[in-house]
Formats: structure tokens, C-alpha cells, sequence
């Protein structure tokens, strides 16, 4: 038998492993060889099959809307949709209820349910105003500027545009 060697002052001595603990090795490698080879070629759930049934779930999930077709008028396409208006008021929430309150009332920003309009009544107009932003050189009645939301995408702006809307029949769709 060989003499422990010294390290550090740690004495380290070339054990053999236990049988048990390198069976439960060798039995893990040979599981994992097997599982590799039924995965790829004897499972019906290859990677493309799983991608595809979880496209599906989202879909079904999440169905899509249809493609979002500006108006010739310039008016909102989802006006009167229940599901737009909703999502919306989510969207409106979230992100402008910072400046206009939490019902549109109005608060560093300008009311958006009154009947006083600064920079137009239109939906096209309101979606300019709410993509391009209001900059300095627009400011009117002593209203600080608002930042631009293309980010946002059309689809929400056109759904928080609805919800607006709903709440003031003074935003009209076209002139």
C-alpha cells in the first residue's frame, strides 16, 4: 500500500471510489446514451413537432387580429372594437395615465375627456400628436411637450386611441 502524500499538511491517499457510487455512475451514462437514442429516432416528439404544437397553443391562446389597414380618412380601425377598447385602457394606463391622469382627467398633461383639443380632434391627428410626440416648437397654452410613442406601434396607440374615444365623443374621426 502507498503512503499518504502530503500536501499543505493535508494528507491525501489514492482511494479507490466505492463499487456503489461507480455503478450509479456507469449506470447514468448508459441511461443517458439510451435516452439520446430514443429521443432523436423512436420518440414522436422530435423538435420540430414540439415548435409547432407550441405555435399552435399560442395561437390558440392568442388569436391574431387582422391585419391592421389604415383608413383612407386617417380614422381609427378599432373605434368600435370591444377587445381594442379594452386593451386600451391597459395600454392607457400603463402608459400615459403618468401625465393625464388615471381617467383621462388630466394632470401635467392636458385632459383627454373634455371637449378642448390643442393640437386637433381627429384621429389622425391624435395619433401624430401621440406618435411624433408634441416638441417645443408646438407647445401651446403653456402645456409642457409630450414624448414621442412610436415604440409603442400603431395597434396599441389605434387601441388606446379607442378607449380614449369611448370615454369623449369629442374625438371625432374625421373632419
Amino acid at each position: 500500500m502507498k503512503q499518504p502524500k502530503e500536501v499543505d499538511g493535508i494528507y491525501q491517499a489514492d482511494n479507490p471510489m466505492p463499487s456503489w457510487w461507480v455503478f450509479v455512475w456507469a449506470l447514468t451514462i448508459v441511461f443517458s446514451i439510451g435516452y439520446v437514442v430514443y429521443f432523436h429516432w423512436f420518440s414522436d416528439w422530435p423538435q420540430e413537432v414540439a415548435f409547432d404544437k407550441e405555435v399552435q397553443m399560442h395561437e390558440a391562446k392568442f388569436p391574431s387580429k387582422p391585419k391592421l389597414v389604415a383608413t383612407a380618412d386617417g380614422s381609427n380601425p378599432y373605434r368600435d372594437d370591444a377587445v381594442a377598447i379594452a386593451e386600451g385602457e391597459g395600454t392607457y394606463k400603463q402608459v400615459c395615465s403618468a401625465c393625464h391622469g388615471q381617467t383621462a382627467e388630466g394632470a401635467v398633461g392636458p385632459s383627454l375627456i373634455d371637449n378642448e383639443w390643442i393640437h386637433g380632434n381627429t384621429d389622425k391627428e391624435v395619433f401624430a400628436n401621440i406618435m411624433e410626440g408634441i416638441g417645443p416648437e408646438r407647445q401651446k397654452l403653456n402645456r409642457g411637450g409630450m414624448p414621442a410613442w412610436k415604440g409603442l406601434g400603431a395597434e396599441k396607440v389605434y387601441a388606446t386611441m379607442a378607449w380614449i374615444a369611448s370615454k369623449n365623443p369629442s374625438l371625432v374621426k374625421a373632419k
